[in-house]
């Protein structure tokens, strides 16, 4: 364990009312969430909230990171938001929550109108205490309508290693989350993370202005987790993985089995060949529906002995305890997403197996898959072309705007939030563009029977209706204009009335909104500028990708290894690892070929022949011989083509250098 300061140093609660907290906390972890007393990790983190002082928590997966919010929730005074970046996460907990008996409500694009509206009924109320919202709803007007003048007690933000451009899941809308504790005027922060280095550790701090000593910090490895790490050829692979499997299917120590994969297609290939070898798997990646994905997920929550061959997009907030296996198929790319995805298995605290199979040419797909983000000096130059002719204030639909730009819609909103920090751009609430409105009652009596809302906003919003296929359309920017009254009365107004029963209100096609501080007065600076950031951050993603492959050579304890990582101490060797067991260590280089040969460049060339307007960047050339996505290629279906990905088993850089030299 480390921490640092006391608790003395901050505390500010009156005495009565901390005694009063620890009464309630007891109650509910007891008769709620079944437990006689919290792991002392937990406890360090609730002393400090219940102190009324703000917290990092870094704790590893499994550890119990979301009863620390859950539990305090119920014993503050006023609402707890927490922030968290998965849908699957938020009603997982959700569900558990209120099979629990507590009261949970969230807001995401899963929930139905009538849930949103009982739920935000409940929060305004009172009676809950206790919102999920994604980051995505938490900045735009909607949600500042339905809160209203709720008052906010504490924000937890889940998966805070989020904020970090050099973290491994960056997310641009993590870096407003400070914005909103100012705006809220929220007295408290707990940001959680299993995955931080000291470097992620500062950035977090540093966005919140928190101390050195608001850091709990728990070592990162659990001791039943048993972590191997064994090279072979990749036919090696295949034969020695299935030869664990059946062993693992016959042994009389039940459990599940998680095999984490890089590409969709090997999930659904490996899945295929495991059935067809008599064992029970299914295949989890982000290419399927949202039902698909649902199901294999309960399926695999009710499975005792199966197999769940996935890639990373699986397993986040899946909280099951007899994962005995977590097999790496392929390497992770990088240490922190290691320790989240082994921190899956073995929540009951029992011994796990945590296999990592080396095949050293797998590190060719994870360093080349980030580099499909990759931007070209033109996309860049466009996306300024298009910022610099918009008014003082305007809004952007990012996805659509990305699109256009040929860039990714993650790069995009990094570089809007890099010329923020540059000082051009000032961030405004997002919006939606399109409101929809079913009427459940007839349009006549709606403003007789909402006379407790704003009169005025409600008869410009009734004005402004035009009939649509499935509803009606309320069309706020002429309701604002033609009856002079601003947005944020009409937004607020649909909003009671939504709650009030008396219409429907969905929502769609979120804008961005943005003020110009500094306009760009030199373009050509700037998109140097975004493209050294770019080149920074992906210099960034291939070292952890290389300090991912020093740790599975296996040159010391693998457990002592990760504790240096994520700066913890850790001098006694574990005896359980490849490591301690005198295995290895295993050679991770790669010994690229010189050329990438004829046969990609007679397949470049075809294809520029038949795309000639795609490939005057040596960038895009690189990325169709090496199988990545862009979204001209999507758009163009270009992933057809007989060449494309041709060069997939080449590292990017050996491409790239060939494209630049023709």
């Amino acid at each position: 364990m480390e921490e640092t300061g006391t608790d003395a140093e901050n505390a500010s609660i009156d005495p009565s009312m901390l005694s009063t907290r620890w009464v309630i906390a007891e109650r509910v972890l007891s008769e709620s969430f079944g437990f006689d007393r919290l792991l002392p990790p937990q406890k360090k983190v609730i002393e400090r909230l219940f102190d009324g002082r703000n917290v990092v928590a870094v704790m590893p997966t499994g550890s119990g990171k979301s009863l620390c919010y859950q539990l305090v929730s119920q014993c503050l005074p006023h609402l707890t938001v927490v922030v968290s970046p998965l849908v699957a996460l938020m009603k997982d907990q959700g569900d558990s929550l209120k099979r629990r008996g507590i009261e949970v409500a969230r807001l995401d694009h899963s929930a139905s109108p009538q849930e949103l509206r009982l739920d935000l009924k409940r929060v305004r109320s009172g009676h809950c205490k206790l919102l999920y919202v994604s980051p995505e709803r938490f900045f735009n007007e909607r949600f500042r309508a339905v809160l209203g003048e709720t008052p906010i007690s504490m924000l937890a933000v889940d998966e805070a290693h989020c904020m970090s451009e050099w973290g491994h899941h960056f997310r641009p809308d993590y870096l407003r989350l400070p914005d909103v504790v100012e705006e809220h005027n929220i007295p408290q922060v707990l940001a959680l993370t299993a995955t931080a280095p000291q470097r992620v550790v500062r950035e977090i701090r540093s966005a919140f202005g928190l101390e050195r000593t608001d850091v709990v910090k728990v070592p990162t490895h659990r001791s039943n987790l048993h972590l191997q790490c064994t090279q072979v050829t990749s036919r090696e692979r295949d034969e020695r993985l299935l030869e664990q499997l059946r062993k693992a299917a016959k042994s009389r120590t039940k459990g599940v089995t998680i095999v984490y994969v890089t590409r969709r297609r090997t999930a659904e290939q490996l899945a295929e060949s495991l059935s067809e070898a008599g064992l029970s798997a299914m295949a989890y990646h982000a290419g399927l529906t949202s039902e698909q994905r649902e199901s294999i997920q309960q399926w695999f929550l009710e499975s005792n002995n199966d197999i769940l061959v996935g890639t990373v997009a699986f397993g986040m907030g899946v909280d099951k305890p007899n994962v005995r296996r977590v097999i790496h198929y392929n390497p992770s790319s990088s240490l922190e997403g290691y320790s989240q995805e082994i921190g899956r298995g073995g929540r009951d605290g029992k011994a796990t197996q945590c296999q990592t199979w080396l095949v050293p040419e797998d590190q060719v797909a994870i360093r080349n898959l980030p580099c499909s983000d990759w931007p070209t000096k033109e996309s860049v130059e466009r996306l300024l072309d298009r910022l610099i002719g918009q008014p003082d204030s305007f809004y952007l639909a990012l996805g659509k705007l990305a699109w256009e730009v040929n860039l990714s819609s993650g790069v995009v909103g990094t570089f809007m939030i890099q010329l923020r920090q540059r000082g051009h751009l000032d961030l405004l609430p997002a919006r939606y563009d399109v409101y929809r409105v079913k009427p459940r009652c007839d349009i006549s009596e709606i403003v007789s029977r909402s006379d407790a809302i704003d009169p005025e906003a409600v008869s410009a919003i009734v004005a402004s209706l035009v009939k649509a296929k499935r509803a009606y359309r309320v069309n706020l920017v002429v309701a604002t204009r033609q009856y002079r009254v601003p947005r944020t009365r009409l937004v607020a107004a649909l909003e009671e009335l939504s709650l009030s029963g008396i219409i429907e209100l969905e929502s769609s096609e979120l804008m961005h909104g943005y003020r110009w501080i500094e306009r760009i007065a030199r373009p050509a600076t700037t998109v140097k500028h975004l493209l050294k950031r770019f080149d920074a951050s992906m210099e960034a993603t291939q070292q952890r990708i290389d300090s991912m492959m020093e740790f599975i050579s296996c040159k010391e304890c693998l457990p002592v290894a990760m504790a240096a990582h994520f700066g913890s101490r850790r001098s006694r060797p574990c005896g359980k690892c490849s490591t301690c067991r005198g295995e290895g260590p295993w050679d991770t280089q790669l010994n690229p070929p010189d050329s990438i040969g004829d046969s990609a460049q007679k397949a470049m060339s075809d294809a520029i022949a038949e795309y000639p307007d795609l490939f005057s960047d040596p960038i895009d050339r690189a990325k169709f011989l090496c199988g990545l996505y862009s979204p001209a290629f999507m758009r163009f279906r270009v992933n057809r083509h007989f060449g494309f990905g041709v060069c997939e088993s080449v590292p990017f850089p050996t491409v790239l250098a060939a494209m630049r030299a023709n």
